[in-house]
């Protein structure tokens, strides 16, 4: 009888993504926290969300997210500025500052990704990043039925 390979494939995925955390978190160097990084990718892909649209692209809390924009905002990385169109809305915006660290930032990811990745060849690069997108909507699939079940 053959042995359940599900145990181990989940174990060394999330092995392997600690490691690549605790590589990402050196390589973008002391300034940067990857929550911070994460920010600046998203404002610098799109300027002016919404704290709920942020707090809800990066996957964090609404506390969380406003102590983020809080300390990047003293730092002067980002500022909050009232919607024109509604008042009431407060959209984060990256300042000049700001823009030139996530540009930067966002480099020198790039560089340690392709970094981490030179031991595969451009083939086996291709099949992981097709494997892991597979077993991605896997999981998201998996999860949607646990929702809907009673």
């Amino acid at each position: 009888m053959s042995r359940s390979l599900g145990p181990s494939i989940v174990v060394r995925v999330l092995t392997t993504s600690n490691l690549l955390l605790s590589e990402l978190r050196r390589g973008l160097g002391p300034e940067l926290t990857l929550a911070r990084f994460d920010l600046l990718m998203q404002l610098l892909r799109e300027d002016g969300q919404t704290s709920a649209e942020l707090s809800r692209r990066m996957l964090v809390t609404a506390g969380n997210l406003t102590g983020l924009v809080d300390r990047a905002e003293r730092d002067g990385l980002v500022e909050r500025r009232r919607d024109p169109d509604d008042r009431r809305q407060t959209r984060v915006h990256l300042t000049g500052r700001g823009a030139r660290l996530a540009r930067r930032a966002m480099a020198r990811h790039h560089r340690l990704a392709d970094e981490l990745v030179s031991p595969l060849d451009r083939k086996d690069q291709e099949t992981l990043r097709r494997l892991l997108w597979q077993l991605r909507e896997a999981i998201e699939h998996h999860a949607t039925q646990q929702e809907d079940a009673p």
